[in-house]
């Protein structure tokens, strides 16, 4: 029998990851997502939920910091204000809508991206493949809301992105999944990686090692370090496993002898590290950068606008920046990005006390997101400021029935909690 219910929640959430970085969506005018947000608008209404004073106070601050920084900078950039607003109102609609599945779907539909990437990214090791791809299948995914811009737009059938070229090796491809790049993909595994282990306490269940597998396909230099430092944290936290004193040795001693021997990771770091580069802004370099602008105005920030944070210049060469978090720091101030992240750690903190996971797993969370926003500019996207709302889901009290982990849509969505 169809669950429409079900069918619903996983569409909402899967909006919500879609104008996160699937290129056919979040690339498009803001427009679309406008006529997108009555979905989880009518959910919420039908619903029957109540509008926290937590997201009154959340658009509060948002619009206090919007209106300092145009009187700052005698700058009123229409679209870009009202865009915070529409991701804000589509963030907070969707997973007070959904409740607190939301992290058990969007686990489960990292898992699917992942499977189905592999069907498109192996086969693009024959040499025909991804210019039939492009010439046979792409055009039917046109997007006549994507405009042109300075930064380079990869082909994609939403459910895969090509984007493939590798690093270091000629012949080694890379998995892009749905997303932009395949940084940005394992940036949101890694993310439904840590939601794993909070819901189950485990990685040894199926669903984490298709997330493992999706990283490695995706031979970030990012994501392989950080999955590295993850799985350390893991081990670190579960004392239940006696061979953990074995096993995380071997993963610091392999990450330390896989990033002087392949090329694509510790050359590529060591290149990174060069804040002269000559063709685009490294992440170090963006780090440097954006120190530099947050020190112009602290409090505030200097926004989104190009006129107030690059004093117009719109060379995408110039302005582009990959540092998720230094970036954040810059466009928000000090005041903001501390609220921004608390919160983040807030989430997970209850996430924790919900799943009766050690709680310390919390403050681990937020330093892996942090490092996979280090080379990805997350923060301004949809699902990440969703993320910072989600202490609204979780009560802070421990919920009664252990998901099993297993492969299975229905898992974690008990509500009941125990004192």
């Amino acid at each position: 029998m169809i669950n429409l219910s079900k069918i619903t929640d996983y569409l909402l959430v899967y909006l919500l990851i879609a104008f996160s970085g699937v290129p056919f969506f979040y690339r498009a005018n803001m427009l679309m997502m406008l006529g997108f947000l009555v979905f989880p608008l009518v959910v919420f209404v039908v619903r029957k939920r109540k509008i926290d004073r937590f997201i009154v106070y959340y658009i509060l601050i948002a619009l206090v910091v919007q209106i300092g920084q145009m009187l700052k900078f005698y700058d009123l950039p229409i679209a870009t204000f009202l865009g915070l607003h529409i991701r804000l109102l589509f963030a907070y609609l969707t997973i007070r809508a959904v409740g607190n599945k939301t992290i058990g779907y969007y686990t489960n539909i990292l898992c699917f991206s992942v499977i189905t990437s592999l069907l498109f990214y192996l086969p693009s090791y024959a040499s025909g493949f991804e210019p039939l791809l492009k010439s046979a299948v792409v055009p039917f995914f046109d997007n006549p809301f994507i405009k042109e811009s300075n930064y380079v737009y990869h082909p994609n059938v939403i459910l895969y992105t090509i984007n493939t070229k590798g690093e270091g090796l000629s012949w080694l491809k890379r998995n892009s999944g749905p997303f932009w790049e395949p940084g940005a993909f394992s940036g949101f595994l890694i993310l439904a990686l840590i939601f794993q282990i909070i819901q189950t306490g485990t990685i040894n269940n199926t669903k984490s090692k298709i997330l493992i597998l999706g990283v490695v396909s995706t031979f970030s230099t990012s994501g392989l370090m950080v999955l590295v430092i993850l799985l350390l944290f893991y081990f670190l936290l579960n004392k239940k496993l006696g061979y953990r004193y074995f096993v995380m040795p071997l993963l610091a001693i392999g990450g330390v002898v896989l990033f002087f021997s392949v090329d694509f990771i510790g050359a590529k770091v060591i290149s990174k590290i060069n804040f002269t580069h000559s063709t685009y802004n490294t992440r170090f370099k963006s780090a440097w950068l954006d120190i530099n602008d947050f020190i112009k105005n602290p409090v505030l920030g200097l926004g989104r606008s190009e006129k107030s944070r690059f004093q117009a210049e719109t060379r995408g060469r110039l302005i582009h920046r990959n540092n998720g978090v230094t970036n954040h720091l810059a466009m928000y101030g000090g005041i903001v990005f501390l609220i921004y992240f608390y919160l983040i750690y807030l989430a997970f903190y209850r996430m924790c006390i919900a799943h009766d996971v050690d709680k310390r797993m919390a403050f681990f969370a937020l330093v892996i997101i942090m490092l996979i926003g280090f080379s990805q500019v997350y923060f301004t996207r949809v699902f990440f400021i969703a993320l910072s709302m989600m202490p609204v889901l979780f009560n802070g009290k421990k919920r009664i029935i252990k998901s099993t982990g297993s492969f299975n849509p229905d898992y974690v969505l008990e509500h009941r909690y125990e004192e």
